[in-house]
Order: C-alpha cells, then structure tokens, then sequence
C-alpha cells in the first residue's frame, strides 16, 4: 500500500477541506494526479484508483468538497456550500498542490462532477485534463430509465423531500446520494435547463471555452448514469482545447462491466492501463 498522508487546508470561505496525499515507492515521481470527485461520492471512493496511480509512479491527492465526507464538520443539512462552491474547493486544492509538489508535471482526473470543474480552477497550472464519465445534465439528454426517471427527480423528488429533510436524503431513497440542500437544489435547477447551467449562467460558456490543457474524455458504453448525448454536450463546450474523446465497451477491456461508479473501483483495476494510457505515455521519460 502506498503511503498516506492526510491534511487539511482551508477553503476560500475558512472551510476545512480534508484530503490525503499518496505517495508512490520511489523517489523520483513521474507527476502528480489529482482526482476530482463526482456528485455525492466521498473521496475514499477512490482509494483504488490512487493506489494504482501510485504502482505507476505517481503522487496522488484526493479530497472532499467542504461539508462532505470527511470535510463535514457540522450536519449535513446545516452546509450552505452549493456546487460553485464546491469548485473552489477544487481550485483551493489544485493552488495547494501546484505550490508544494515541486514542479511536477500536474494531471487533473475528474469524475463525472469533477469533470465539469475543470473551467473554474487555474487550468494553466495542468499538463493535461481526464473527465472521467462526465457530461452535461439537462434531463432531456437522458437515456433508457433515465429518460424517465430524470424528470421526475428533477421535478419533483428532488425538490420535495429537500424542502421536507433540509437536505437531500439520497441514500434513504437509494436515489444518487446524500447531498447539502444547496448543492441539490442548484443541481436539479441546472438539469430542468435545455442548456444546463449555461442557460443561468451564460458567461460560463467562455470560461469553458478558455480552457486550453488538453483533454482526454473517457467515457464508456455501460453508463447507467451519463448518456453517450450529455457526454458529447459536455466535450463540446471545451472550444479551446484539444480534446479527445474515447468510448469504450467493457468488452473492449476485456471486462464484462464498466460503469459510471465502478470504473473507479477494483473491477475496473484491469482497464486502467488502457483507459489512462495518455498519462503513462506523457510522463513516461521522468519513470
């Protein structure tokens, strides 16, 4: 197991953010990943794709939204944190790294949420960018159960037991997640919209556009959550980069099953090398 080092730095707004650094065997680190979460995942969820990172060579940090897993310090329905929030969280940590790993090549990983993050941190300070089974979220995009199922959180799930809990109680409806009633409530006001948050917010749509780190989409066949549609959505509001999408069956890997959560997890361990190919390869002369 590599080494790990938790730490806690401050938020933009004093928030305690609590992450862990992974240290990799050897002395001379190839680069440094940072995994950006996905909606109502807690970091430790990605404890097996750090590790492996790490068998690579590579430093490793992983963290949790402020009021989240282990960066909660109060109840959940007391956070006041809503999504923008939570991407200067992420912006806090890329300037935490950026500024302590010693000038080593820094790859951004982020995961579905973590994905449409990228904009809103100092991209500059990235050597390349994986969104890792993201997209947009207008509910319209959706695909098979979700087609149906989308409107009806969205519309009225959502909206009623967050108003009822003060939170949304994802994990007692077996629907998503547990999340901070800002958070779900900016989120499924995003999803109701034909252009997603670029219909509340349209000068999002040149921040997008201003990324130039280059960018690998990953997305893969057996989503149960991200449409092939919300992906390509997402892809193509990054105008300015040179990105490169690649879709995968499980087959292709030689797995019989992906997923949008299960990619990140041990079952998925065996697609790893080819999924992040591009990292292995752009680092390969400091291994």
């Amino acid at each position: 197991m590599p080494q790990q080092t938790p730490y806690t730095i401050d938020a933009a707004n004093g928030e305690p953010l609590s992450a862990t650094r992974y240290a990799p065997e050897v002395d001379d680190a190839r680069g440094v990943v940072v995994i950006v979460p996905a909606m109502a995942t807690h970091a430790r969820h990605y404890e097996p794709l750090a590790t492996w990172f790490t068998q690579q060579g590579y430093v490793v940090h992983t963290f949790d939204y402020q009021g989240y897993g282990d960066s909660a310090r109060t109840p959940l329905k007391d956070v006041t944190a809503d999504i923008l929030t939570w991407a200067g969280d992420a912006a806090r940590i890329i300037y935490h790294i950026a500024a302590t790993e010693d000038g080593l090549p820094l790859h951004w990983v982020g995961h579905s949420l973590g994905g449409q993050l990228l904009p809103f941190v100092d991209h500059a300070r990235l050597s390349s960018a994986t969104l890792l089974c993201s997209g947009t979220g207008y509910w319209r995009l959706s695909e098979g159960r979700n087609r149906f199922l989308a409107p009806a959180l969205w519309y009225a799930i959502a909206p009623v037991t967050t108003r009822l809990f003060g939170y949304y109680p994802g994990r007692r409806l077996r629907l998503l997640g547990d999340l901070p009633a800002p958070v779900m409530t900016q989120w499924a006001h995003w999803c109701r919209q034909p252009d997603y948050m670029f219909d509340v917010h349209p000068e999002f749509r040149d921040r997008f556009a201003a990324v130039t780190t280059p960018i690998i989409s990953v997305s893969v066949t057996d989503d149960d959550t991200m449409s092939a549609a919300a992906t390509a959505d997402l892809e193509a509001r990054y105008t300015g980069a040179r990105l490169t999408a690649k879709r995968y069956a499980p087959t292709d890997l030689d797995m019989t099953e992906l997923g949008h959560l299960r990619i990140a997890r041990p079952r998925g361990a065996q697609a790893w090398n080819t999924i992040f190919d591009h990292l292995l390869a752009h680092d390969q002369t400091r291994s």
